[in-house]
């Protein structure tokens, strides 16, 4: 697929709607009290709808009080609002006086949800301002330059006149223009995976310096509680997402808001694996509930507006590559010891105060690795291709009215069994992207090669007995490694000629640059290395073969494992 490439000296575009004041998010803002009310009325009819009598709005009430108090007691967090604890004890207290054999109020129990949802509502609504944009406008790219010229240590010293900009350092990929003429057409959902805590600020510095207007997007609860963090993201559009809340009446009000929001144009960005991901992989099964605001809101549009004029909301997949995550020890290991499993992750703490995560960034940017961003192809909200107009076709490249997706016999209607069925398929169309659309950097391509090698090798054991494997039992002959690598290179080379995958240009290296690049990229930030070469060269080992393990797993789905068991037998 051919399209034009923008160089990193025609970044950052101009914005596609120069007055920032014409931006839908700057509107939605603006409104933001009669969002509220409207959210509160949409919110209570919903509940009313699915709980009609008092009777079964009282149990419900009663599974959200019970369900509060598990929170609060189990995972409290620093960005708890002062009064949480008051606030859900005077709950508890008026629903106590519903039973009252000698009742002294008149309260029913829509009256005590109404007071909850207002505090959600409340809660979970962001604001956006112009002023705090520009100041991030201003000082991320300053602040990103300066970490990128100044040598470890030095932050005021260049490295040389040849140092890297920003732009060479954090290309991206994708059909640029036609994600920003969609944009100008209608509404964008930009669907990023999530590996890092770097992954919030990527997407946002990347979507500005496309041109395209704020986004709104969901930012877990416990990240305000960092002074510095929750100033921007308090005033650059990011609404509040509680993951610990796990009741009805919460998710419904979060996906209300989400819906009412896409409704009102405001571009959006999900992040639909739901968290970072545990294991190193790229996501397999997304979190579909607020993905699913997005066909609700297009439906909600062909019921509002003129066929010929109904908005359209576009879905854009995006794949952020890095070659090492600060984060992947802790990682890895809440996903071992968590495997198959449901349970509440606790909170890793690397990012958890203004300094740390100045911290972060500065270890993350001043290392000499480099990062991929690729766009996927925008898709309407079933998963249909969309062409430069915002039109849709389907499989066979026929055009077609996704107006039609809504309709029962001639009307449309609202069927929720069809519409998580699209949101379904929309999630799968966007885990395809995901693979297509993943850069493979050479960090990766070490990796999957070392640990497969001794997968294969060891063969007759679990994955978890392999991992036990002491450090010094870990010995990689590195005329084997060479052989496994050359394999999987002429593998991902044909894979990329067929739009299989994507491949940064240190892939082609001759295979031992390739693996010095790999791994000096690898090994910048982790006390145990994931793979080093011995002394005299003629093998490799790991420090920790568990790390290994969380780099090699971003090129799992592939079936390349089969590529290399033919190398060690």
């Amino acid at each position: 697929m051919s399209y034009r490439v923008f160089s990193p000296q025609e970044y950052p575009l101009p914005y596609i709607i120069e007055n920032i004041q014409d931006w839908p998010i700057y509107r939605i803002s603006q409104q933001k009290d009669a969002l509220k009310d409207f959210l509160t009325k949409r919110v209570l009819e919903k509940f009313e709808s699915k709980f009609p009598n008092e009777k079964e709005q009282k149990e419900e009430l009663a599974k959200i009080i019970f369900q509060e108090k598990i929170r609060l007691t189990q995972t409290p967090w620093k960005a708890d609002p002062k009064d949480e604890r008051q606030f859900w004890n005077n709950v508890k207290s008026k629903f106590i006086q519903l039973d009252a054999i000698n009742k002294e109020t008149d309260t029913k129990p829509i009256e005590i949800i109404k007071q909850i949802v207002d505090r959600y509502i409340n809660e979970i609504v962001g604001n956006f301002d112009p002023k705090a944009y520009g100041l991030a406008r201003t000082l991320l790219p300053q602040f990103f330059g300066r970490i990128f010229k100044a040598a470890p240590g030095k932050w005021f010293k260049t490295l040389s006149a040849n140092a890297k900009t920003i732009h060479e350092k954090i290309p991206i990929t994708g059909n640029i223009e036609k994600i920003r003429n969609l944009a100008k057409k209608g509404t964008v959902i930009v669907l990023p995976t999530h590996f890092s805590n770097m992954d919030s600020i990527m997407v946002g510095w990347v979507l500005s310096e496309v041109g395209l207007p704020a986004f709104i997007y969901g930012a877990g609860l416990n990240l305000f509680s960092i002074k510095l963090l929750s100033y921007f993201m308090s005033n650059l559009g990011a609404y509040k997402v509680d993951r610990r809340k796990k009741n009805s009446l919460y998710l419904e009000t979060l996906k209300s808001y989400s819906r009412e929001s896409i409704s009102a144009g405001a571009h959006s960005i999900f992040f639909p694996g739901g968290t970072r991901s545990r294991s190193g992989t790229l996501e397999k099964k997304l979190k579909l509930g607020l993905l699913g605001t997005a066909v609700e809101a297009q439906k909600n549009h062909y019921k509002n507006f003129p066929k010929e004029t109904a908005p359209k909301i576009f879905v854009v997949p995006l794949v952020i590559n890095y070659h090492f995550v600060l984060e992947a020890e802790s990682l890895i290991n809440d996903y071992l010891k968590e495997t198959g499993k449901e349970k509440f992750l606790k909170e890793n703490d690397e990012y958890s105060t203004s300094y740390k995560m100045v911290k972060f960034i500065f270890k993350f940017l001043s290392a000499s690795s480099s990062l991929a961003i690729s766009f996927g192809e925008p898709m309407d909200v079933i998963g249909n291709p969309v062409d430069d107009n915002g039109d849709s076709y389907n499989h066979l490249g026929h055009k077609i009215d996704v107006r039609n997706y809504f309709v029962t016999n001639g009307q449309l209607s609202d069927d929720q069994q069809r519409e998580d069925e699209y949101t379904r398929i929309l999630g799968e169309k966007t885990v395809n992207q995901y693979f297509r659309y993943n850069v493979v950097l050479s960090s990766h391509l070490v990796c999957f090669a070392a640990f497969e090698y001794l997968r294969a090798l060891h063969h007759k054991v679990d994955i978890y007995t392999l991992l036990r494997t002491p450090p010094e039992e870990i010995n990689i002959p590195a005329e084997e490694l060479n052989k496994v690598i050359e394999s999987l290179k002429e593998r991902l080379k044909e894979m990329n000629k067929n739009n299989l995958v994507l491949l940064s240009p240190e892939i082609r290296f001759t295979t031992e640059k390739l693996i010095d690049h790999g791994m000096s990229n690898i090994n910048l930030f982790h006390a145990n290395s994931p793979l080093l070469r011995s002394s005299d060269g003629s093998f490799y080992y790991s420090e920790d073969i568990k790390l290994l393990y969380y780099y090699h797993n971003r090129l799992e789905g592939y079936k390349l494992e089969n590529f290399v068991t033919k190398n060690t037998k």
